[in-house]
């Protein structure tokens, strides 16, 4: 059995793909994360209620975003996108491939679960699998 993680070890491409897709999730926390964080802090409201809350408004801003354009502006920033393996992105894929970001921890695991699995595509988190969808590279230009 071949994983995500065996073919990781040694691909550059792929690790390139796993640092950008690090690295967009981390500006789109920043973008939907701290204004919300800066509104309860000013309203005295919890910090549990913040990560939820946020979490929340991260998943509908990445289905959203997915829905509308390919991919948040995270992704944008790091010239990736989210596709479906055929056809146009529907409203289901772009849920399944997004519910994981309800909760920071679930996310990882969604990473984890489809990095450790068999697969014939190791760009794919778990709920990339079920969505039938996958994150492509393109350059400034727009392709692929």
């Amino acid at each position: 059995m071949v994983t995500g993680f065996d073919y990781l070890s040694h691909d550059k491409v792929l690790q390139e793909h796993w640092l950008r897709r690090f690295v967009a999730i981390v500006i789109d926390f920043a973008i939907t994360y701290t204004p919300m964080y800066m509104l309860f802090q000013l309203l005295h409201i919890d910090y549990l209620m913040v990560g939820f809350t946020a979490g929340f408004v991260l998943f509908m801003y990445a289905t959203a975003f997915d829905l509308a354009v390919g991919g948040t502006i995270g992704k944008m920033m790091v010239h990736m996108k989210s596709v479906p393996i055929a056809g146009r992105m529907s409203s289901g894929q772009a849920l399944m491939r997004n519910v994981s970001k309800v909760f920071p921890v679930l996310l990882l695991l969604d990473w984890i679960v489809g990095l450790a699995v068999d697969t014939k595509d190791p760009r794919q988190k778990w709920t990339d699998m079920i969505a039938q969808t996958s994150v492509i590279i393109y350059d400034h230009k727009g392709r692929t």
